[in-house]
């Protein structure tokens, strides 16, 4: 069993890279799939996607966990159906449970969605961290190669892909779903998950701790799978 680290659509792949690293490292193997940019994906967004994603997923060899970030969440039911049975277990990493029915904008608090809006332009959202003030990124990841890449992923995003409904997925029952809160800003929806039964960890991090502690979020992961009755590795 191997994990697919999924990022978030509004980010890109090299978030996971060093807790990739750091699974194999452990001996675990795992894979980034890469979420087209959200404007070059035919509408329903969510749909597109995620064949994109299944198409790199099912060429390799599972079965899978799949582990999901931040708005990558929302993304996570229609993953899971693409791919099929191969996917044994979820992991939400700091991530927005799924939300069938209901756009981006409804799962997000009044105050940000008020002001993501003021700065739309053209149809499009900025790239995400223009979200916030300056120096909030760098204050995450350290200056280097890493935070490079990770800046030079982002990209503004149609207004569409906030304001489109997720499509209605049950979510299968033999699969298992799991919560890994790595920063306050997350409490709700780790209280949302636990509502919802799923095995729920705490870790006083942050947002992007993947990244910046991968050492730390790959032993919470491991510990949320065996929480799922999982064997990721050999």
């Amino acid at each position: 069993m191997r994990f697919i680290l999924l990022h978030s659509p509004l980010t890109g792949p090299a978030a996971w890279a060093p807790l990739a690293a750091a699974l194999a490292a452990r001996g675990i193997e795992s894979t980034r799939p890469v979420i087209p940019p959200i404007v070059a994906l035919a509408q329903p967004f969510y749909e597109s996607a995620a064949r994109a994603v299944a198409a790199q997923v099912l060429s390799q060899e599972g079965p899978f966990v799949l582990a999901v970030h931040s708005a990558a969440g929302g993304l996570a039911p229609a993953v899971v159906a693409a791919v099929g049975k191969p996917v044994r277990g979820v992991l939400y990493v700091d991530a927005v449970p799924p939300y069938p029915g209901r756009c981006w904008f409804e799962t997000a608090g009044d105050g940000l969605v008020a002001t993501l809006k003021s700065k739309a332009e053209n149809g499009q959202i900025p790239a995400w961290d223009k979200w916030f003030p300056p120096g909030a990124l760098e204050s995450l990841l350290p200056e280097g190669e890493l935070r490079s890449r990770f800046i030079g992923e982002l990209a503004p995003t149609p207004l569409g892909w906030f304001e489109e409904k997720a499509p209605e997925i049950d979510l299968p029952s033999d699969v298992g779903w799991g919560f890994l809160r790595l920063s306050k800003a997350y409490e709700r929806e780790a209280g949302e998950a636990r509502r919802l039964g799923w095995p729920t960890l705490r870790r006083d991090l942050h947002h992007l701790s993947m990244a910046a502690h991968p050492q730390e979020v790959a032993s919470a992961m491991l510990a949320l799978t065996r929480l799922l009755g999982l064997k990721v590795g050999a």
